[in-house]
């Protein structure tokens, strides 16, 4: 389980105020859905009770700024038309400012397992950390933190399957175990439907998991290689009906043989 801390505080926070226009939105905002409901919803008490907690930003060239955090209160900002924004002004450095985005997230509205996973990938992909680090900074435990990230080894459709069907990242867990992307797809919409515990569906793959691959039957060698035969024959046949050669075939089949029966017209010798 996740027990998130307080973000790290790379420098003195003072408040600004700056224009909504010159804030861009972080590329690497861990948040990778907004519901238009959710923002419209903020957006309403933005304006019933004023914006309550600034924008975290750091300062760019040309008088502009990054959004570190708070992409839901940006938009709903710019929902309300409005021009100014609170904002503090961080100089950390690129890993605490990436951080301080993934846990100022997880603190007002909760990421989907899947959002943290990939954001985590992102930020040890990326960034001068080790996975140790990034797990003391999310105060969790290093396995913790890697079972998530196993997670993004599911397929795009499995993991776009799970947001959909709103399964559990224990539920997601229970699916690794399986490597065809078919059956997990099909675990999980019949999880969903019958609204299976993890317990149920760790059954269910465990039932799959031990059973024996089925062979895949393969086709006779002997009738392959017949085909090959017969086809390379006609083939011959063709071509020398191609060239002018009044030639025939026929196809005689029984329970042992194959016959191929090529007729071609006796060619007569000239009389001297």
């Amino acid at each position: 389980m996740f027990k998130f801390q307080s973000a790290p505080s790379p420098s003195p926070r003072a408040l600004s105020r700056v224009p909504v226009r010159c804030i861009h939105p972080n590329s690497a905002q861990p948040r990778r859905s907004f519901h238009p409901e959710s923002i419209a919803e903020l957006a309403e008490s933005i304006r019933l009770h004023g914006l309550l907690s600034p924008l975290l930003v750091r300062a760019e060239d040309n008088g502009h700024y990054a959004l570190i955090a708070g992409e839901r209160r940006l938009r709903a900002l710019k929902l309300l038309n409005r021009q100014w924004a609170e904002v503090i002004v961080l100089t950390g450095s690129d890993c605490d400012c990436a951080l301080i985005a993934l846990v100022e997230n997880l603190q007002r509205e909760d990421l989907h397992y899947l959002d943290v996973a990939a954001a985590c990938r992102r930020i040890l992909d990326e960034q001068p950390i080790t996975q140790e680090r990034l797990a003391a900074s999310l105060s969790c435990s290093p396995s913790a933190l890697a079972n998530r990230l196993r997670l993004l080894k599911l397929s795009t459709r499995v993991r776009a399957s799970l947001r959909e069907s709103g399964l559990t990242e224990r539920h997601a867990r229970a699916l690794l175990r399986l490597k065809d992307e078919a059956a997990q797809l099909a675990l999980i919409s019949q999880t969903a439907e019958k609204r299976l515990s993890v317990k149920q569906l760790e059954a269910l793959v465990e039932q799959q998991a031990s059973r024996p691959a089925r062979p895949h039957p393969r086709p006779s060698p002997i009738v392959r290689d017949n085909r090959i035969v017969i086809n390379a024959l006609l083939d011959t046949v063709r071509q020398l009906k191609g060239i002018g050669v009044p030639v025939k075939s026929r196809i005689e089949e029984s329970a042992d043989y194959v016959d191929v029966i090529v007729t071609i017209p006796a060619v007569k010798k000239a009389e001297h």
